[in-house]
């Protein structure tokens, strides 16, 4: 018997891929969440987007899904966004939230979107939870991104209450910030 383990964070890119500069929308930008549709991502997010919104006089204008629309029946976690959602997100907000990274192929699918965004222009954070933060940092490092934006937060958020869940995201603001001014 023959066992085959796949390595989750994806084949390696040629070359690396400049980051969007962060700078111009740290000061009122307007701030996009995508979720890919994982137990409590969206809460996440959208409290983290809200709490970086606060801190630079932003506005967070837009949440959706992979797939244009919210909830784990519309988005797959594992796989890219599609990219009219790319395409529309990259041309009306200045930083993205996008995640959450909190398993082996969710980490892979959101540093990709992650890619994507930013080669369009858009500087975006990849939040994930504190055990899959290294596949993230390591897929992004396969896909040419060994500067991604990743912040980590705790673990899990499937099965977190609410309340947990906005004070671990309203935690991770600073974090987001520091991720952005790099």
């Amino acid at each position: 018997m023959t066992t085959t383990i796949l390595d989750p964070s994806g084949p390696l890119a040629e070359g690396a891929v400049q980051l969007a500069p962060a700078a111009p929308a740290l000061v009122g930008g307007k701030i996009g969440v995508l979720d890919n549709g994982k137990p409590n991502a969206r809460l996440l997010l959208t409290k983290a987007a809200e709490g970086l919104a606060a801190r630079i006089g932003g506005e967070l204008v837009r949440v959706t899904g992979k797939s244009g629309r919210s909830g784990s029946a519309a988005n797959n976690a594992a796989t890219a966004c599609e990219s009219q959602v790319l395409e529309s997100l990259s041309k009306e907000v200045q930083v993205i939230r996008t995640g959450s990274a909190d398993g082996g192929s969710c980490a892979a699918g959101s540093v990709h979107d992650l890619g994507e965004l930013e080669k369009a222009g858009v500087p975006t954070v990849v939040l994930a939870t504190a055990p899959f933060a290294h596949l993230a940092t390591a897929s992004a490092r396969n896909l040419g991104l060994p500067d991604a934006r990743i912040v980590a937060v705790p673990h899990p958020l499937g099965g977190t209450d609410e309340a947990t869940v906005s004070e671990w995201a309203e935690a991770a603001v600073d974090e987001i910030v520091e991720a952005l001014e790099r």
